[in-house]
C-alpha cells in the first residue's frame, strides 16, 4: 500500500489533484496499455484492457477527474456500479486488476507524481473495494500463492 494509508494522511503537496493541469488532455490510461505490447499476447487480456480503461475513464471524467488522479473514492463508486451488474470475480478479475495495475505502474515511473495508490487505499476504507480486495486475497490463496 505504501507509506500512505488513507488519502486524508497524504500531504496536500503530494495529492494528485495538484497535478490536473499538467494531465489534461492526456491519455496516459493508453500509454500505460503501450508499455504491455510486448509483456501479453492473450486477446482476453487485451480485451480487459480496453474494457477497463474505457469503463474507468467514463466514469471519473463524470465525476470531473482525470483518470490517472483519483480518489479512493472514485474507485468505490466505480467498483459499487460495476458490481450491481457483475459477479465480485468478474469485477475483480476483469476491472479491478487493470486498475490496480495502472495505478502500480504509475507509481513507479518517476515521470509520474504518484505517491500513494488510491485503488489499495479504496480496499482499506470502503465496502465494495474491501470486498473485491477479499476477492483478490481468496484467488491468490486458492493459487497457492502465486501469480498465474
Amino acid at each position: 500500500m505504501g507509506v500512505y494509508k488513507q488519502l486524508e494522511s497524504v500531504p496536500e503537496e503530494y495529492r494528485l489533484r495538484q497535478y490536473a493541469s499538467e494531465y489534461e488532455g492526456r491519455d496516459v490510461w493508453a500509454e500505460y496499455a503501450e508499455t504491455r505490447s510486448d509483456e501479453y499476447e492473450s486477446s482476453h487480456y487485451w480485451a480487459s484492457v480496453r474494457k477497463a480503461g474505457e469503463s474507468w475513464k467514463a466514469h471519473v471524467e463524470g465525476r470531473g477527474r482525470h483518470h490517472a488522479l483519483a480518489r479512493p473514492g472514485d474507485v468505490e463508486t466505480w467498483c459499487a456500479g460495476l458490481a450491481e451488474t457483475r459477479t465480485l470475480r468478474t469485477v475483480y478479475t476483469e476491472y479491478w486488476v487493470r486498475l490496480e495495475e495502472f495505478y502500480s505502474w504509475l507509481q513507479f515511473h518517476t515521470d509520474h507524481p504518484h505517491v500513494y495508490q488510491p485503488v489499495i487505499m479504496a480496499a482499506a476504507e470502503y465496502p465494495t473495494a474491501a470486498a473485491i480486495w477479499e476477492q483478490k486475497i481468496g484467488e491468490w490463496s486458492e493459487r497457492g500463492g502465486t501469480r498465474e
